[in-house]
């Protein structure tokens, strides 16, 4: 997939951070973005592996589409 030069620029701020785990490992941790849809709420966050937006239906534990593992929480939220 070619990245568009624009999604560059988007850099609002930190978006995904690094914690300790209980046993020694690193977590990734991605800061979602609220989505209203016509439907539900989503919750976009952008990808600590490909730097990419990635679309959620919950929060918690995910595996994106590029094959990253983290979790989805907001700051302050554990």
């Amino acid at each position: 997939m070619i990245q568009n030069a624009e999604k560059a620029l988007l850099q609002s701020g930190p978006s995904h951070e690094n914690a300790v785990g209980a046993e020694g490992t690193v977590e990734q941790i991605a800061r979602p973005v609220p989505v209203q849809t016509s439907g539900r709420t989503e919750f976009a966050a952008r990808c600590p592996k490909c730097r990419d937006w990635h679309r959620h239906v919950a929060l918690g534990r995910k595996t994106a589409p590029c094959g990253a593992v983290y979790t989805l929480e907001f700051k302050g939220a554990a």
